[in-house]
């Protein structure tokens, strides 16, 4: 497999090595002889972690992947457009980029010993971190793609046409490299650095786990996070605050990929922004997120009394105002209203305040749903086409709903689901309603449901969700849909068991934004074709099926 074998020795390009007449070169690296100090590891392991800055465009990889399911939209592309075909740009950019960063763990786990040093527990927790990292890369790969190859050397030329492992398999290889490489990291959370602690690499089981439906796995490694509540890990007191920067070095922050001004930005901003802010606004929350929410007295908002259909905003779940601009409020300085006939707006960022031409009614290309991102769009970012926030791949809140499912799935439902959900919900600033004892193992499954959906919307979470729960065919085919441009839904739309909208019963669904219709092959597309490219040069890779 000619691809994947240049990959797997991008070290070559990594360190610069030759060896013509067994000579060491003198303006770069040797394979013979990298890895002799300290500072030579510590350069490799930030080669190891380099590649993690993907982006799509202005975003993170990590932003991207709410874009694949049914709570977010981009408005240049569908979804199965993103990932349904094996030429696809994601498809060969994520699969490329985690067998590019196994290749340099591989190498460098073969070669540390090299290090000339007497710090051994610098080797110790470099070793555990970059065994943290090869394994959060093939838990990646698993979750696309379900079985890939599994290798863990440099490859020789010779070896270089591998086969797919099943996915059980790689599934196993990740668990056992993350509880393993745990042993050997650092208790001390530090969320603003590239260093890796052992809580994450038990998040990361909890997640991995949780994913496979290994119950007793998921909930086993959960609970070491949570033992650790109160010292390394705690629900950040603003819940608002958690993805901007005055949030990047909550401990809520478990492992997030790291951005600076001053080595290398993103530039999220700048596509989650309004138009009024400056900016493309085509990167977008969807009406079936904003529905999804509950009302303050913790009841859907087709159950709930508080719920009035002309003023839909209101009496809502708080996290909703805190993710998502919602018409009505002030963004980035702006009175931001996407209602068609609003042709003038507030300017709050001058004293007095001024009426000047709103574009997000007027502009062809202001946010097709009406709405835009409040995560990730920092108005009190120092430049305002880049960003510094580091996008967040897991936080402890998921933790805690991890924990909670895999205890409820496993039929071990005790005080402490409780606990861990209520904690989310009635964190500082959100002050939802507890959920009290006594529900079934059903109930319980659909609470747990709604709340990762709306508690971590816009963090990457809910493509992977609606995959394993099975309902991708059922909210992710068919009309994607905005506010209606001159007014409001009639009346609530249905709220199912898993928080998905049907807006079949609502009068005036016809007047509903269609951003983009949707395709989901139930026989195919739970699974991501292998890239095009290895399946033609390697003939013992086989295409996943419906591809």
């Amino acid at each position: 497999m000619k691809k994947i074998f240049a990959i797997l020795l991008s070290c070559v390009f990594f360190l610069s090595c030759h060896k013509e007449l067994e000579k060491f070169p003198l303006d770069a690296p040797s394979s013979a002889t990298f890895l002799r100090t300290e500072a030579e590891l510590r350069a490799a392991l930030v080669g190891c972690f380099s590649p993690l800055t993907l982006r799509f465009g202005e975003n993170p990889y990590v932003h991207v992947f709410d874009m694949f399911s049914d709570i977010a939209a981009n408005r240049d592309v569908t979804p199965h457009a993103m990932w349904g075909t094996a030429t696809a740009n994601y498809v060969n950019s994520i699969w490329n980029t985690m067998y590019n960063i196994i290749s340099r763990c591989n190498f460098l786990l073969e070669n540390i010993d090299r290090v000339e040093t007497t710090n051994t527990q610098f080797i110790t927790q470099a070793t555990g971190e970059v065994r943290f990292l090869r394994a959060y890369c093939y838990a990646t790969l698993s979750d696309f793609y379900g079985g890939v190859p599994l290798i863990t050397n440099t490859l020789k030329l010779s070896e270089a046409y591998v086969s797919k492992n099943t996915k059980a398999e790689v599934v196993d290889f990740v668990i056992k490299e993350l509880n393993e490489a745990a042993d050997m990291l650092n208790a001390t959370n530090s969320p603003n650095t590239m260093l890796i602690s052992k809580g994450a690499a038990w998040a990361l089981v909890s997640r991995v786990a949780l994913y496979n439906e290994r119950w007793g796995d998921a909930a086993t490694a959960a609970s070491k996070v949570i033992a650790l509540e109160g010292s390394e890990y705690v629900l950040h007191p603003n819940y608002g605050d958690i993805t901007l920067r005055a949030g990047k070095t909550s401990k809520e922050i478990i492992w997030a990929i790291q951005f600076n001004y001053n080595d290398i930005f993103q530039e999220t901003p700048v596509s989650f922004r309004s138009r009024m802010a400056g900016g493309f606004s085509n990167r977008m929350p969807v009406q079936s997120l904003v529905d999804s929410y509950e009302c303050t007295d913790g009841l859907p908002i087709d159950e709930s009394p508080l719920y009035d259909p002309a003023h839909p905003f209101e009496n809502r779940d708080p996290r909703l105002g805190m993710t998502i601009a919602l018409p009505g409020s002030t963004y980035y300085g702006y009175q931001f209203e996407t209602h068609k006939d609003s042709l003038m707006c507030w300017n709050y960022n001058v004293t007095p305040a001024v009426r000047v031409n709103n574009l997000d009614a007027t502009h062809t290309f202001a946010s097709f749903a009406g709405y835009c991102w409040r995560k990730y769009a920092d108005p009190k970012e120092e430049h305002p086409t880049r960003s510094d926030i580091n996008p967040i791949v897991i936080r402890y809140a998921e933790v805690l709903l991890n924990y909670a499912e895999a205890k409820i799935e496993g039929n071990q439902v005790d005080e402490s689901v409780y606990t861990a959900i209520n904690k989310i919900r009635q964190r500082p600033g959100v002050g939802m309603p507890a959920i009290t004892p006594g529900k079934t193992v059903p109930e319980l499954r659909s609470i747990v449901r709604k709340e990762r959906k709306v508690e971590l919307a816009g963090e990457g979470s809910r493509y992977f969700d609606i995959l394993r729960w099975k309902i991708a065919e059922q909210v992710l085919n068919g009309p994607c849909y905005g506010r209606i441009p001159r007014g409001f839904l009639s009346s609530a739309p249905a709220i199912d068991e898993n928080g998905t909208p049907d807006y079949t019963g609502v009068a005036n669904r016809g007047d509903m934004r269609v951003i983009q219709t949707r395709i989901f092959n139930a026989s195919a597309n739970y699974l991501w074709p292998i890239p095009d490219i290895e399946i033609q040069t390697n003939h013992n890779l086989e295409q996943n099926l419906g591809y």
